[in-house]
């Protein structure tokens, strides 16, 4: 189910032919039934009254419980461009070779990361591009330590600061992209969603297209709204790497006089 959810493109149509479906149903259980009492109508009336007003309070809270995941990985990743230019300017203070050893391995470092961020983590090229970030962080650290041993002068802390954070971000870019809206959640609000839909259906007293559609489509542009914030690896709305893009640039542009 998390995958149908997470892919917006296939989530959304079959939400919103669901849920119609539901109003259908309704309506025709009502009018395969005899006709209520006035009693009988006035609490079928409030059912629906309420769980119309449950289901616009479960979509109302559930926009702020994904903007939230989707706002830090937004800021994950200009925190790690940030330190990884960061590596780069305080690296251009180090004697060669020990400058060559850091600086060296930069401009593949982003590459890989901007891999990470192109595709679902469940990939291989995915799982592939972690994996070789973190061998490559390993490698500046190594080059830091060299530092350390041959070079140690008030500027080596800070570039021993600066390549350790990259590993920090590594860790905290993967958690962030694995924190997801929980599926029992999901399962609530397609629930009620559904329930909703059927006693709207239910208390129509003769088909009104309009009426059919309005309740279906609302809930299934809010939850793909929310599914596409909660998974933007996998939707339309994607998290902005343009920082990472842009020192991509800047790296390439600073390599490319010594090739």
């Amino acid at each position: 189910m998390l995958w149908l959810i997470a892919h917006t493109e296939v989530f959304f149509p079959v939400l919103l032919v669901g849920l119609i479906l539901l109003v259908e149903f309704g309506f025709r259980i009502r009018r395969a039934s005899a006709k209520p009492s006035v009693e009988i109508q006035s609490v079928i009336d409030s059912a629906r009254d309420g769980l119309g007003v449950l289901l616009g309070l479960l979509l109302g809270f559930s926009l702020p419980m994904s903007l939230p995941h989707y706002e830090q990985r937004a800021q994950l990743v200009i925190d790690e461009a940030n330190a990884i230019a960061t590596v780069e300017q305080r690296a251009q203070m180090l004697p060669e070779p020990l400058r060559d050893k850091i600086l060296r391995p930069l401009p593949e470092y982003v590459s890989r990361r901007l891999e990470f961020a192109s595709s679902d983590l469940d990939q291989p090229a995915t799982i592939a591009a972690i994996n070789h970030a973190k061998r490559l962080q390993e490698e500046m650290w190594q080059g830091t330590v060299l530092v350390a041993q041959q070079n140690l002068n008030p500027v080596t802390p800070t570039v021993i600061q600066a390549v350790g954070q990259l590993s920090d971000l590594i860790e905290q870019r993967l958690a962030a992209a694995e924190k997801h809206i929980p599926a029992a959640i999901w399962v609530v609000f397609i629930l009620i969603s559904s329930l909703t839909s059927f006693v709207v259906g239910y208390t129509m007293q003769c088909r009104v297209w309009l009426g059919m559609l309005v309740l279906p489509l609302t809930v299934a542009i809010v939850l793909s709204l929310v599914s596409e914030l909660d998974n933007p690896r996998a939707g339309l709305v994607r998290v902005s790497q343009q920082s990472m893009l842009r020192l991509q640039h800047d790296l390439n542009m600073q390599a490319a006089p010594g090739r």
